[in-house]
């Protein structure tokens, strides 16, 4: 099976937004689009300088949705622009955006990967803001409002979450199992780089990740990205609130380099044993995905959590009936030393994955570092 190197493009967008974005997308020729439902966090009162650190603020949940979509290299600034216009993404709390390099395995490129059929009118300028990594955890249900607490307390960043299904590690455990809930959550976030080992750190521990079936954790390199910056839902007593000044300085600097953290905190991060691979994300069928897992257990394949997500088709033309995929989709992502993509790739390719039975496609990233309780035990 073909693989190649694409962009995936992932916008988190307000869900009063959205329609007028997927009109946009559709009228500039943008094919498919992945979405998925989740949510954004935001604090229902800003706390006063130290109070912060020891006040547990209301949490206040803003319903988005999550949409991915595939383009070629050449036309990705041109439609980060256009989904950045459409939800005007420069005001804080409409959503954030960003792109990552991925290795795309799919029959019919041509048709799912986006390609910009004529040439911008003027030069487009590189989009938003280099040196951001992405950093995503997989958590118990329920625990990922005490980890967004502090996260939007402590200015690090606004995490998108959505909901999954956890397979494989409870069946390991014997009676503990009765303590690990099989529902879960999936927190993604966008930091500067120089900050991500701070912040996975800070994330294991608020989470407890370093406990058996509290879940798992990773980076993930990000290309260029705009964040949101609404933080907290504080009353307007100046002109401008605080969310509105920091996208503003960061427009001023061109970049985010000034919202580093003081060296402080990454000199404090503890040792962790990290471990690098990559994450393999499956996308078929709805109802198909389970069957596919447990054939990779057997193969090795440790545990994944399953998501639920819908392929729109936006533009009129779609693919030939053969070809066309079904709507509604499961997603898992499975986490995997280098040295067994080969054979992951090859059985998938044997068991017919990208046939009709499963109408699959493979989405393959490096990740440079993770950690979950059985590498503390390495």
């Amino acid at each position: 099976m073909k693989s190649e190197s694409v962009l995936r493009i992932t916008a988190i967008i307000h869900r009063d937004l959205v329609d007028r974005t997927l009109s946009a997308l559709s009228l500039n020729g943008v094919q498919y689009v992945r979405l998925e439902a989740g949510r954004y966090p935001i604090l229902k009162k800003r706390g006063r300088f130290f109070l912060d650190l020891y006040s547990n603020h209301p949490i206040l949940d803003t319903p988005v949705s999550i949409l991915e979509i595939l383009v070629d290299k050449h036309s990705e600034d041109w439609l980060m622009n256009v989904i950045k216009e459409a939800s005007e993404l420069n005001l804080p709390g409409h959503g954030s955006i960003y792109s990552e390099e991925i290795t795309l395995i799919h029959p019919i490129f041509s048709e799912y990967v986006y390609k910009q059929e004529q040439a911008p009118r003027k030069k487009i300028k590189p989009f938003g803001f280099a040196n951001l990594t992405g950093i995503f955890c997989i958590l118990p249900r329920g625990s990922a409002e005490t980890i967004s607490r502090s996260l939007l307390q402590n200015g690090i960043g606004v995490p998108a979450i959505s909901y999954g299904t956890g397979t494989g590690i409870r069946d390991r455990l014997g009676l503990l199992r009765i303590t690990i809930p099989k529902e879960k959550e999936i927190l993604k976030l966008c930091v500067h780089s120089s900050d991500s080992e701070f912040v996975l750190d800070y994330i294991i521990d608020i989470g407890k990740l370093d406990l058996p079936g509290r879940g798992f954790i990773f980076e993930y390199p990000v290309k260029r990205g705009l964040l949101n910056t609404k933080l907290s839902l504080e009353g307007l007593k100046q002109t401008a609130s605080i969310d509105q000044i920091i996208s503003a300085l960061d427009h001023l600097h061109g970049n985010m380099e000034w919202r580093k953290k003081s060296n402080q905190f990454r000199q404090s991060a503890r040792f962790r044993n990290y471990f690098d691979g990559v994450n393999i994300h499956l996308n078929c069928s709805e109802g198909t995905i389970e069957s596919v897992l447990a054939i990779l257990r057997k193969a090795g394949v440790g545990s994944s959590t399953i998501s639920k997500n819908k392929i729109l088709e936006l533009a009129e033309e779609g693919l030939k009936k053969d070809l066309q995929y079904s709507p509604a989709r499961d997603s898992a992502d499975l986490l995997i030393p280098k040295s067994s993509l080969s054979e992951v790739v090859t059985l998938l390719e044997e068991i017919h994955f990208y046939g009709r039975d499963f109408e699959g496609m493979v989405q393959i990233t490096d990740i440079p570092r993770a950690f979950s309780y059985q590498s503390k035990q390495r």
